[in-house]
């Protein structure tokens, strides 16, 4: 029976950290098959050459060579590709299933930041406009230049109640 106890499983790469250590060591796996397989096929091209066939014409050698070594050098340039997929796994999990998350999180939180923001702005709105309205009835009720004013106030105290007292109080 083969142990399967060595085996890598969906589970070892959602852990923390699981894609990083798993893409490190098939990168390093398939960047030593790729290395093995370029200086296999050097080697391979070199010896085709030195092959002589009665009637080569000149470069015919090499030409030979190299269209028969080309299933090595697109294995070679598939092993490279692969290595650079490999690398894309932890970035992409990292940002599909980790920073996913905050970032909704993060943009739950502004748009309820917002919300509250503009459901303060109407009643600071509110607020602003009993401001406006009694400096406008302030100007009325105060004196003008020759003492008389346009306005008179009938509270005992000077002062009546208004809208932006009303706001404030209950505010």
């Amino acid at each position: 029976m083969h142990d399967n106890s060595t085996r890598w499983t969906s589970d070892h790469l959602t852990k923390p950290g699981g894609t990083a250590l798993y893409a490190a060591q098939q990168r390093e796996r398939l960047r030593q098959m790729a290395d093995q397989v370029q200086a296999l096929l050097g080697e391979y091209q070199a010896d085709l050459e030195a092959v002589r066939i009665d009637g080569d014409k000149p470069f015919e050698r090499r030409l030979r060579a190299y269209f028969a070594s080309r299933p090595l050098a697109n294995l070679e340039k598939s092993l490279r590709a692969a290595v650079n997929a490999v690398g894309k796994l932890d970035p992409e999990f990292q940002r599909r299933f980790v920073e996913l998350p905050a970032k909704r999180e993060q943009k739950a939180e502004n748009k309820a930041l917002e919300k509250t923001r503009s459901s303060g702005a109407a009643s600071s709105r509110s607020v602003n406009t009993a401001a406006h309205l009694q400096g406008l009835s302030q100007g009325l009720q105060e004196p003008a230049a020759d003492g008389t004013g346009l306005a008179t106030t009938n509270s005992p105290e000077g002062a009546e109640p208004t809208f932006l007292g009303f706001l404030e109080k209950g505010a």
